[in-house]
């Protein structure tokens, strides 16, 4: 009874399936074919979507499932083909104890239906279109930055505050391991007005030293001067007394 319903039904959709069979399937049990494709979807005339359910009854069908299957014919890929064989696993086990062969046809070409809507409504974006898009995008959101200046952060604070000492180790390490400790923790601006300051003091330092030399007496010149204006003294006092003594 099923079967004249279904070829009263399918027509020339319905075929025997004489080779391809599924693996596992017994050889004693007669296979069909139907094939589902979405034509009143598809005003083109050739459809990008076909595929054929195939099943076989089993002994205490419908009390239990009869052998089925879905196939790609054209443009399914198996993921499509795992998810509707998964849908008509569920039809199955809803009509157990029923005639429900058609039903499985039915709900394939439903999901069919639904296959090709989907992606009718979904726009094929050209592959340079779309690299051309993201790098628009990204210039979008570089200039975003770029307009806010450059965000500080925790982590580029830590960065910049690294490359800061290591430099600044670096200088003192040119200048000799021999450094005042208290230079130490100073920061940039401190450490070299630092450096400046002992070099003026060490320039004015040399500068009196020179002062100095040019005024001090040469060696036996002062002395001798000093002698010999003290020896004048004594002769010219000495003279002044005996003149002194004559007159008396």
């Amino acid at each position: 009874m099923e079967m004249e319903a279904l070829q009263s039904i399918l027509m020339d959709d319905l075929q025997e399936l004489l080779d391809d069979r599924p693996e596992g399937w017994p050889s004693s049990s007669t296979a069909f074919r139907v094939a589902i494709n979405p034509d009143d979807c598809d005003s083109t005339g050739e459809n990008e979507y076909k595929l054929e359910l195939v099943f076989a009854h089993t002994p205490n069908y419908p009390d239990e499932p009869p052998l089925y299957k879905a196939r790609s014919v054209r443009g399914l890929s198996d993921a499509d083909m795992a998810t509707l064989n998964q849908s008509l696993a569920q039809q199955v086990d809803e009509n157990l104890g029923m005639a429900m062969i058609y039903v499985l046809v039915s709900a394939a070409q439903e999901w069919l239906r639904e296959k090709v809507m989907q992606e009718a409504e979904t726009p094929t974006l050209d592959p340079e279109a779309a690299r051309k898009a993201e790098e628009e995008a990204e210039e979008r959101r570089l200039a975003e930055i770029r307009s806010h200046g450059t965000m500080i952060t925790p982590q580029t604070f830590a960065e910049w505050k690294a490359r800061f000492e290591a430099e600044m180790a670096l200088e003192r390490a040119k200048l000799g391991e021999g450094g005042d400790k208290k230079d130490k923790g100073l920061t940039g601006k401190q450490f070299f007005r630092q450096l400046e300051a002992n070099n003026e003091q060490e320039l004015e330092e040399d500068l009196g030293s020179d002062e100095d030399d040019d005024y001090a007496p040469e060696d036996g010149d002062d002395g001798d001067d000093d002698d010999e204006e003290g020896e004048d003294d004594d002769d010219d006092f000495l003279d002044d007394y005996l003149a002194h003594k004559g007159n008396n």
